[in-house]
């Protein structure tokens, strides 16, 4: 009684993954109805340059192909699952009786989506994070510049005044002279280095600080986000990978039960092997669909926080 219960809670908390990665995708459909404009308009607006433009759209790229693995992996599974109905059907016609009907077609759902064509996407979402990483710090270098211009131009304007104080208070002529010399020469030097810098990017520093202080966040969100998928998509990879090879292994061990028919001793003890191994795929099979279906709502979150992050105003 205990056991059905614990696996018929097994079975509601599968359907509400299946449920819920449904409900992802139709959320990962609707953002990419709005990645394209949010781009636009990060580009056109905040002047990011090329490089950052080309990391971001890479990002959501590369997100979009995981989802296309994902919907492939979850077909997968549903075959897989199927495939283990046929072998159940195949083991139970061994215990039953002397003549074995070999009558399913063996094959491995994950032939096509084993590690080393799951590689290629790992290796992308690698060079991505470096390029983001990469366009973070450029940015943070930038940053390091303005708020050095403004430090600046605040010990300017306060040795400026420091000068008109020490007139104020009657200080030698010449001293007050060669001071203002010197404080004069240096502070029109600066200003104009200040001035130019400013006259070149046609705004005030506080917005292209404010600008830049944003633009930051959003690359570090998306290196964050970038970061995490990647992480499970090596937990996946690995799971499709133990999987394959099971199923591989299966396929095999059911193809020689059915070679040597005759052989009922032989074949009644690879058949409980096999029955093992089958329990193990199937408890597999289903740990590897609640990780997709965790996969694609960890794809959700990471995307529409970039998504947010690039929607905020500057």
């Amino acid at each position: 009684m205990r056991a059905q219960k614990a696996q018929d809670i097994e079975e509601e908390y599968n359907s509400t993954l299946r449920s819920q990665s449904k409900e992802m995708e139709a959320l990962l459909e609707t953002q990419e109805i709005i990645i394209s404009p949010v781009l636009h308009n990060m580009m056109v607006h905040r002047r990011i340059s090329s490089e950052i433009e080309l990391a971001m759209a890479n990002y959501f790229d590369a997100t979009t192909e995981a989802l296309e693995m994902c919907r492939q992996l979850l077909q997968n599974i549903k075959d897989a699952q199927s495939n283990y109905q046929s072998m159940d059907s195949f083991l139970a016609s061994i215990s039953a009786s002397h003549a074995l009907d070999f009558s399913f077609t063996s094959n491995n759902p994950f032939c096509t989506t084993t590690r080393s064509n799951l590689r290629p996407i790992h290796d992308k979402y690698s060079c991505i994070l470096q390029s983001i990483r990469s366009s973070h710090r450029r940015v943070g270098r930038k940053l390091k510049m303005v708020k050095a211009v403004k430090k600046l131009s605040r010990a300017l304007v306060v040795m400026a005044g420091g000068a008109a104080a020490a007139a104020a208070f009657g200080t030698g002529a010449h001293l007050l002279f060669f001071g203002l010399l010197l404080i004069g020469t240096a502070t029109t030097g600066a200003l104009k280095t200040w001035l130019a810098a400013r006259a070149s990017t046609k705004k005030p520093s506080s917005k292209t600080m404010s600008s830049l202080l944003q633009l930051q966040e959003q690359l570090d969100t998306a290196a964050k986000g970038t970061y995490v998928v990647g992480q499970d998509l090596d937990t996946v990879s690995s799971l499709v990978a133990w999987l394959s090879d099971a199923i591989e292994r299966e396929n095999a061990m059911a193809r020689w039960c059915a070679e040597r028919a005759d052989e009922r001793s032989s074949v009644l003890e690879m058949a409980n092997e096999l029955r093992r191994s089958c329990s193990s795929s199937k408890r597999l099979t289903d740990e590897l669909e609640e990780h997709v279906c965790l996969f694609l709502a960890t794809i959700h979150r990471a995307r529409n926080l970039v998504i947010q992050e690039i929607s905020k105003k500057a």
